[in-house]
């Protein structure tokens, strides 16, 4: 199984970011965890196509959803004719509630161009080659965190989350743990209220998780590029190797 990183900044990307999204690969296979602004062009710079067998999306906030509609003009123009509905997994009523701005012809065309299935905590599906998992986390907003199986293999990815005990029992023994680090060390005490992890708190996790590898990502854009502070922080917690996602990076499960 293999990650590439797509996007890793929120609320919006900086100038040549992304906003979150991550591509994973297994026999042949692509599934497309978040769609942030800037997804759907680092994919194709990527892939040179879009080729899905299926999209996660772990809460509706804005910075995880928003190339949904870009996507949607894709499946729909980007060949002779418009694919078949791609697999859309999602919190329950995402459907409805993503298109509600949009006028009714443009709605039902959003709704065509999907195949819903919502996720719930304790619930699995199966897409290809991928055994998925779900467990809601600690988040202002319904928001589920995923683990993902394929090849004997095991991604975890902690979508947007504070502290919580259902995540790292969801990424225990995970090979590659992804996990969001919004916060500096200096604003932990906001982490309850936000539903965001520090780099420190992230390494917390992962501890707790057992895990392999340790990916921090979903870094806050007006903090800067505080990524190594958020990596120092994780190391503090988490005796296992710490890597920083970057656009375009490829990272072996």
């Amino acid at each position: 199984m293999r990650l590439t990183i797509l996007g890793r900044w929120s609320p919006y990307p900086p100038a040549g970011g992304a906003s979150p999204g991550y591509l994973l690969e297994a026999e042949g296979q692509r599934l497309l965890l978040e769609c942030g602004t800037g997804v759907l062009s680092n994919l194709q710079r990527m892939t040179g196509e879009i080729a899905l067998q299926g999209v996660v999306i772990s809460h509706l906030h804005p910075d995880h959803v928003l190339d949904l509609f870009a996507l949607k003009q894709a499946l729909h123009f980007g060949g002779p004719r418009p694919a078949p509905p791609l697999p859309l997994l999602g919190p329950p009523g995402a459907l409805d509630r993503l298109p509600a701005w949009l006028g009714p012809e443009e709605q039902a065309r959003f709704r065509e161009r999907f195949l819903f299935i919502p996720m719930a905590d304790g619930r699995s599906a199966r897409l290809g080659p991928f055994v998925l998992r779900f467990a809601q986390t600690s988040h202002p907003v319904p928001c589920f965190a995923v683990r993902a199986e394929a090849g004997g293999r095991v991604l975890a990815y902690s979508a947007d989350t504070g502290p919580s005990e259902r995540v790292p029992l969801l990424a225990r023994e995970a090979h590659l743990f992804l996990c969001e680090a919004t916060l500096r060390e200096a604003d932990e005490e906001h982490s309850l209220r936000l539903g965001h992890l520090s780099g420190r708190m992230a390494g917390h996790m992962a501890a707790a998780a057992d895990a392999g590898v340790l990916l921090l990502t979903h870094f806050f854009t007006p903090y800067g590029d505080y990524t190594e502070e958020a990596a120092a922080g994780a190391a503090k917690e988490f005796a296992g190797e710490v890597r920083i996602a970057r656009e375009l990076d490829v990272h072996e499960v």
